[in-house]
């Protein structure tokens, strides 16, 4: 009979990913296969405790004697108490003659004489420390075997590795739960920006409404300037919806919807206002987008409706840009300015972006004398 090198066999059986493998039966076989050949025993077999633990369920049973492979055996921990005693308490159970000893004796009609089984060399499969099932090595026939110390050590690596592979699988098993109600999550989240932004347009629309019966522009601007201040919100949930993430937005694609929006909003023949605009590419979260978005709406708002006073023409230039430590927002126009009191004048709006500023942790500045500038700095 020629000799096997246990090393070598573990080496090679370890190397068996049963992590990319789905079918666990063929998985089962060609473990047992090799290892009922490495340690000239007949039969291999691994068991899992049940959730509630009272019973261990089999796994997969193979015989070497009929070349059978057979599953879902069910054993009682209440009818082998003593085995199941030890199993929890031991490394490695092994035992000579199971017919006659008091740990397995009381198997002997329901598993060991059907099996023919002789001696055994269990051992406990953990995960973290908590027992998991056990992995059993069986002699059967009449004889005794008695498992030297290099079997005994094969076994217990055999026993490692299929406990690792178990606990991977069962780990991707968990991964695959996770993902699945993860994309549920992010689907319905989606779903939820997209009735936001669908409702926010419906809010918008009834505005509008109501501005078309205003009595006068007073009142007609203050409605204007609400639906548009909706629609700034409403965007950022309409892209929100769009991206693969749902907790970061480009501001590329938001500030540039958001001035392409604008400019259709207040440009006409009477006035042509040139709007450069630079963007970086960056992402921001929803909590801070909504209220820079705000911002640049009540800023850009306020160029479009007073800083070209008596003017056909007018440029609004727009910037914004990340730093290693802050964000810099920098919008301007080469209008008539601001008059002395302008930062007290509720028109332009300051109180307002005042309380946003603060939302952001931001410092602003606002400079009139040649043009207006507005300079906002997030710091990181």
């Amino acid at each position: 009979m020629i000799e096997i090198d246990l090393l070598d066999e573990i080496n090679s059986i370890s190397k068996i990913h049963t992590l990319k493998r789905d079918d666990i039966d063929l998985i089962m076989i060609e473990f047992a296969q090799r290892i009922t050949r490495s340690l000239r025993i007949e039969r291999m077999s691994v068991w899992l405790l049940n959730t509630d633990e009272t019973a261990i369920v089999s796994m997969g049973e193979y015989d070497t004697r009929f070349e059978t492979f057979k599953k879902d055996s069910v054993l009682d921990v209440k009818n082998a108490p003593n085995y199941f005693a030890e199993i929890a308490k031991n490394e490695i159970l092994y035992i000579a003659d199971v017919t006659v000893s008091p740990i397995t004796e009381s198997m002997n009609e329901t598993y060991n004489f059907p099996n023919q089984i002789k001696s055994l060399l269990d051992i406990p499969l953990r995960i973290d420390g908590k027992l998991l099932g056990v992995m059993c090595f069986e002699k059967t026939g009449d004889l005794v075997k008695t498992f030297s110390e290099k079997e005994r050590f094969f076994a217990m690596a055999i026993s490692l590795v299929f406990a690792s592979n178990l606990e991977a699988r069962a780990r991707r098993s968990l991964q695959a739960v996770l993902d699945e109600q993860l994309a549920e999550k992010e689907t319905l989240l989606k779903e939820i920006h997209h009735r936001v932004k669908n409702n926010l347009a419906v809010v918008s629309g009834l505005i509008g409404l109501q501005s078309s019966k205003a009595r006068d522009s007073y009142h007609r601007n203050l409605l204007d300037e609400c639906k548009n201040k909706i629609r700034s919100i409403a965007n950022i949930h309409d892209i929100v919806y769009q991206n693969e993430s749902l907790s970061e937005i480009s501001t590329k694609a938001y500030f540039e919807t958001l001035l392409s929006g604008l400019h259709t909003f207040y440009a006409n023949s009477e006035l042509l206002v040139e709007q450069k605009v630079t963007v970086q590419d960056f992402h921001l979260t929803i909590e801070q987008m909504i209220p820079l978005g705000l911002i640049v709406n009540e800023v850009i708002t306020n160029a479009y409706k007073h800083a070209f006073r008596g003017r056909k023409t007018g440029t609004i230039s727009f910037e914004l840009k990340q730093n290693d430590d802050s964000i810099v927002l920098m919008i301007s126009d080469d209008g008539v300015g601001l008059p002395d009191d302008s930062v007290f004048d509720p028109r332009l709006g300051m109180e307002i972006i005042a309380d946003l500023a603060e939302q952001l942790d931001a410092r602003y500045m606002l400079e009139g004398a040649m043009g207006t500038i507005f300079r906002l700095v997030i710091t990181k």
